[in-house]
């Protein structure tokens, strides 16, 4: 975890699938920042003190195999990969066991999947 702990920026959003988020809404959101750290994190306005980050490996799905995790290659995103990196964001104390955000790791970058869009966040330079 520790070299992703940084602040990112939206860069870019592509539309994977339906939803209520507009495109011109999608694309408000480019400039935006989130901040992963390990006494905060936060997205939106939303901000989680002390939150517990889990990071995980999936194995690429075999073509016919149904998982219940829906990444972005389910959806033609991301393909030239051996495994899929994920970091898990839970708010302390949460009993629902659900994480609050999912973000796929993606050559130093992470990819935020969200009502039908992917939106790509590279690190800014501290």
């Amino acid at each position: 975890m520790d070299d992703l702990y940084a602040v990112y920026v939206i860069y870019g959003v592509v539309k994977y699938g339906g939803g209520l988020t507009s495109e011109s809404s999608a694309e408000a959101r480019i400039g935006k920042n989130l901040l992963i750290e390990p006494d905060v994190f936060e997205v939106r306005d939303v901000s989680i003190p002390d939150p517990l980050y889990e990071f995980a490996c999936y194995p690429l799905q075999r073509e016919g195999e149904i998982s219940a995790n829906r990444w972005s290659n389910f959806y033609g995103f991301g393909l030239d990969r051996e495994f899929i990196e994920v970091v898990h964001v839970y708010e302390e104390g949460d009993a629902s066991g659900e994480a609050f955000l999912n973000l796929e790791v993606m050559n130093g970058e992470l990819w935020e999947m969200h009502d039908g869009w992917i939106y790509m966040m590279k690190p800014l330079r501290k």
